[in-house]
């Protein structure tokens, strides 16, 4: 099968990369390994009596700021499904209690710390070195890093703080922060319907070549796809193993990047048997999960719902009873269970001379490398690597 472009990877790195290309006229082709698109915008549904449910397990919100994101979502004709997130407040987990996050700063310390916001530069600095500075040690030990590392989901004290949190201009006209009426799967699934778009699912690229002048993208099925130009918009790794034959340098490249695995499982209780008062999130300091992510930020009338995303390594029994513990309800009581693993790339100081590098070995060529693994780990981020690759293949 020929296509002018094939991408490698359905979550929004390769679709919003598919819809730019599609944009330009090019015949575009996206093979993704999982039976659906979305990869971090996974909107697990789960239905009972004609009652549908759906929850978060990747990805769980969006801001005004990411300004390529909603020109997407307007081209897709999705702006008027997005939907407000209620007011709840993100929590603390803490000797089986729930609490507030203010109730566990100390609050002089944060005061004579805060000014140097004003001076201070990210450049440079890792995350615990700037925000230490900027909320005092002691509430940045006890507080704010287990926030940090509930986002990537694995300690993110060495990552390069100019990178974990950017400010972006904002459309003003754009609800603050949103989702979706069905999840933020359901822009993955309406970027998936654009025309010019081919996606095949269930299609695990197992290797690739050069033949006679363009690509030869195997997979496990047993289909072969031609292409004049290639993108990956899978992990670091996954790229790097496959590029090896066709691209040795590129390939050594990638190898040099760290990224952690993220084991999740989601549980749907029903709303009458959880105790728990509405949260967004609860983060567990020292716990073996680094964040219980709610669906209560979109009320249902008969559900409620929580990721909760573990360390790795841990056995299916050790996190089902945390789950358990923490929720103060037996498994009996969960009407549904759903796991599922992704992989999150790990920044260090020194990025950005990587990234440059890479840029320098990409140039010319009509290789083309998106994901969460560039300019960060945002949505925002990625949609943004797959908009300028897009322009670089423009220019060839």
């Amino acid at each position: 099968m020929k296509s002018d472009i094939v991408i490698v990877g359905g979550g929004i790195s390769g679709l919003s990369l598919a819809f730019y290309c599609a944009a330009s006229g090019l015949k575009t082709t996206l093979l993704e390994k999982r039976d659906s698109v979305g990869g971090s915008f996974n909107s697990h549904r789960f239905s009972e009596d004609g009652a549908g449910f759906w929850l978060e397990m990747g990805a769980h919100t969006c801001y005004n700021s990411y300004q390529n994101l909603l020109d997407i979502v307007d081209a897709c004709h999705m702006t008027d499904n997005m939907i407000p997130r209620e007011k709840v407040p993100f929590s603390l987990y803490r000797d089986g209690k729930v609490l507030s996050v203010m109730s566990a700063l100390n609050i002089f310390e944060a005061l004579k710390s805060v000014p140097k916001i004003f001076s201070l530069k990210k450049d440079g600095l890792t995350v615990r070195e700037y925000y230490s500075q900027i909320v005092g040690k002691g509430n940045y030990d006890q507080v704010l890093r287990h926030f940090f590392n509930a986002v990537p989901s694995q300690p993110t004290d060495d990552f390069p703080a100019d990178m974990m949190f950017k400010s972006r201009p904002k459309r003003k006209e754009v609800l603050k922060n949103y989702t979706f009426r069905e999840g933020l799967q359901s822009v993955a699934e309406a970027i998936a319907r654009s025309k010019g778009i081919n996606v095949f699912t269930s299609q695990e690229v197992t290797g690739i070549e050069m033949l006679d002048g363009r690509y030869a993208i195997s997979t496990a099925a047993g289909v072969t796809y031609s292409a004049g130009a290639l993108a990956l918009a899978v992990p670091s790794r996954v790229s790097s193993k496959l590029l090896q034959p066709v691209d040795a340098g590129v390939s050594g490249h990638l190898a040099k990047l760290e990224a952690a695995s993220v084991d999740s499982i989601g549980v749907v209780v029903r709303k009458n048997d959880l105790p728990i008062k509405p949260v967004a999130a609860m983060i567990s300091p020292e716990d073996i999960f680094f964040s219980a992510v709610s669906r209560d930020v979109v009320p249902d009338d008969r559900f409620r719902g929580f990721a909760f995303h573990f360390k790795p390594g841990l056995s299916e029994e050790r996190k089902m009873k945390r789950i358990t513990e923490v929720l103060g309800i037996s498994a009996a009581k969960f009407a549904h269970v759903y796991q599922t693993e992704n992989t999150v790339p790990s920044l260090r100081i020194g990025h950005k001379e990587w990234l440059e590098t890479m840029d320098g070995m990409l140039r010319g060529k009509s290789l083309l490398l998106t994901g969460n693994y560039f300019g960060g780990m945002a949505i925002e981020d990625c949609v943004s690597r797959s908009k300028s690759e897009s322009e670089r293949l423009k220019s060839l």
